[in-house]
C-alpha cells in the first residue's frame, strides 16, 4: 500500500520540517568536520543533516553599506535573497558526497559589495530520522535487516535481523546485552514500539516451531499487507560451520499475522522445494490481485559475485499452496521453469533488496553485493517481471571507520519528503565488541533519494 502523505506521520513530518524548511542554526545537529570560514566582510560556517545545510554567518563591523544577502550554491539547487538582518538560512537538496561551493553575497541594490565562499561537503545522513526510528531506549536500539511494510492504517512495521533492545547510554550498551535473532518495531506517526519475546522472555519476535532455544532461527525476508492480514517471509537458518560466516540457509517460512493487533495466526513453509541457493521472499510486493515474491540466487558468491533474480506470484488465497513462476515469456506452476529476470546482470543484486511501485513504474532497489562496495543502485520496469532498465547509481556510502562495512540498502517509499523517499543501509563491524563500545558500528543509516533520480 502506498502511503501518500506525511499527514499520516505527524511526528516524523515535524522533524522533517525542522531540518528542511526553517532557518534554524542546526544546533541540534553534529558539527560538520568540513565547516570553514569565508573571506572579506562575511565569515560563514555550516552544519548539516540529510540533504539540508544550515548556514550561519557573521558580518564585520566595518563592512560596507549593504541592503541584502544572496545565498547560492554552485550545483544550482538554491538561490535565495535575504534581508539586511539575516544571519542564517537553510539550503536543501544539496548533492551528497561531493564538494559544493556556496556563495554569500552582500548586495547594495544589484551591486555585490562583498562575497564569501564556503565549500560544503555532506554525506546525506539523516540523524534526526535515525534518532526517531532507532532510539536509545524503548525499542530496537541497533541491528540489521531493516525491511519495512506499510500497514493499511498508516503505521509501518520494520523487520530487523540480529538486533538489540534495552538502553544505550553515551553511545554504548552494557556488555553482554542480549542479541535477538529477529525483532520488529512499529512506527505509528508518533513513536516506535519494539516487538520481541515471541516465545517467552529473551526470545526473538518470531521463533521457529520446535526451536525454543533458537538452535535454528529466523532472519526476516520481506512481506506485504493484504486487507487485515500481514504476511512476513522468514528464512530458517542454522549454524552449519564454525565462525561468524558459518550460518546456513534451510528454507523459508511464511508467517501470517492478524491486523491491526499483530497476533501470529499461522507459520508454514513456503510451497517451494527447490535448491537451497534459491531464496524466495528476499523481496515481496502486493500489486493489485497478485502477490509477487522475488528470489535472489547466488551464481558466484565470492569477491566478484554474480547473482540472478527469480520471480513467483500467487494470491492471498493461494499463498500457502500454489505459486506460479516467471519463465521469461509467461507463467508456469513448475518452479524449475523459472528464468532469471532480464536487465539485472550488470549489478550483483544483494541478498536483501526490494521492489515497489513509484510514479507509475516498478522499481528494483539494491545494494551492490560486492563486499563493502558501498554502491546503491536502482532499476525500473513497466511490469513486475521486467525487462529492467534505467540502471542508476543513486548513492555511494562514505568512508566508514576501519573495520566497519555497509550492506543491504532498502527503500522505504511510504516515507516521502520534498520529492524524495527514505532509504536505509546497514552498517556492521568486524570486531564484535564494538557493537557494545560504539553502537554506531551496528546501526542503520538513513538518507533521502530523489524520486527523479530513480525515474529519469
Amino acid at each position: 500500500m502506498k502511503v501518500e502523505s506525511m499527514r499520516l506521520y505527524p511526528m516524523l513530518y515535524a522533524v522533517i520540517l525542522l531540518f528542511s524548511f526553517s532557518c534554524d542554526d542546526g544546533r541540534h545537529v553534529r558539527e560538520n568536520i568540513f565547516a570553514g570560514t569565508g573571506d572579506g566582510d562575511v565569515a560563514v560556517t555550516y552544519t548539516a543533516n540529510a540533504d539540508s545545510v544550515f548556514l550561519s554567518w557573521q558580518v564585520d563591523e566595518d563592512a560596507a553599506a549593504f541592503d541584502s544577502f544572496r545565498v547560492a550554491d554552485a550545483a544550482g539547487r538554491n538561490d535565495i535573497l535575504l534581508g539586511h538582518d539575516a544571519r542564517r538560512c537553510v539550503l536543501t537538496h544539496v548533492p551528497y558526497n561531493r564538494p559544493v561551493q556556496v556563495t554569500v553575497d552582500m548586495l547594495e541594490g544589484l551591486e555585490v559589495k562583498s562575497s564569501a565562499e564556503i565549500s560544503v561537503l555532506i554525506d546525506g545522513t539523516d540523524r534526526a530520522i535515525a534518532s526517531v526510528l532507532i532510539p536509545d531506549s524503548g525499542s530496537v536500539t541497533g541491528g540489521d535487516g531493516m525491511y519495512s511494510v506499510a500497514l493499511p492504517d498508516g503505521r509501518s512495521i520494520f523487520l530487523m535481523g540480529d538486533s538489540y533492545m534495552g538502553t544505550v547510554t553515551n553511545g554504548t550498551r552494557p556488555p553482554g546485552t542480549h542479541m535477538y535473532r529477529n525483532t520488529y518495531f512499529v512506527y505509528d506517526g508518533f513513536s516506535v514500539r519494539g516487538i520481541a519475546d515471541g516465545n517467552g522472555p529473551g526470545t526473538s519476535a518470531a521463533v521457529p516451531d520446535g526451536q525454543p532455544f533458537e538452535t535454528k532461527w529466523y532472519w526476516p525476508g520481506h512481506g506485504f499487507a493484504v486487507g487485515d492480514r500481514l504476511f512476513i517471509f522468514q528464512e530458517l537458518m542454522y549454524q552449519g560451520e564454525e565462525g561468524a560466516w558459518g550460518f546456513r540457509y534451510e528454507t523459508t517460512h511464511t508467517l501470517e499475522y492478524s491486523l491491526p493487533d499483530l497476533v501470529l495466526v499461522r507459520d508454514s513453509r513456503i510451497p517451494f522445494y527447490g535448491p537451497a541457493d534459491i531464496h524466495y521472499g528476499a523481496a515481496a510486493m502486493n500489486d493489485g490481485d497478485w502477490l509477487y515474491i522475488y528470489a535472489q540466487v547466488d551464481i558466484e558468491n565470492d569477491l566478484d559475485p554474480v547473482t540472478e533474480v527469480l520471480l513467483a506470484r500467487t494470491t492471498a488465497e493461494r499463498i500457502w499452496t500454489d505459486w506460479e513462476y516467471w519463465t521469461g515469456s509467461g507463467w508456469s506452476g513448475n518452479p524449475a521453469a523459472a528464468k532469471a529476470l532480464d536487465g539485472l546482470a550488470s549489478v550483483p543484486v544483494s541478498s536483501q533488496f526490494n521492489v515497489f511501485r513509484l510514479g507509475g513504474k516498478y522499481v528494483l532497489f539494491t545494494s551492490d553485493k560486492t563486499f563493502d562496495s558501498g554502491k546503491i543502485w536502482s532499476f525500473v520496469s513497466d511490469t513486475p517481471w521486467g525487462p529492467w532498465r534505467n540502471r542508476r547509481l543513486l548513492y555511494e556510502v562514505p568512508a566508514l571507520k576501519p573495520g566497519w562495512y555497509s550492506y543491504n540498502a532498502m527503500a522505504h517509499p511510504q516515507f516521502e519528503k520534498d520529492g524524495m523517499i527514505l532509504v536505509s543501509y546497514n552498517v556492521n563491524t568486524g570486531t564484535f565488541a564494538e557493537q557494545f563500545s560504539d553502537v554506531e558500528s551496528y546501526r542503520p543509516r538513513f538518507v533521502w533519494i530523489g524520486i527523479d533520480e530513480i525515474l529519469e
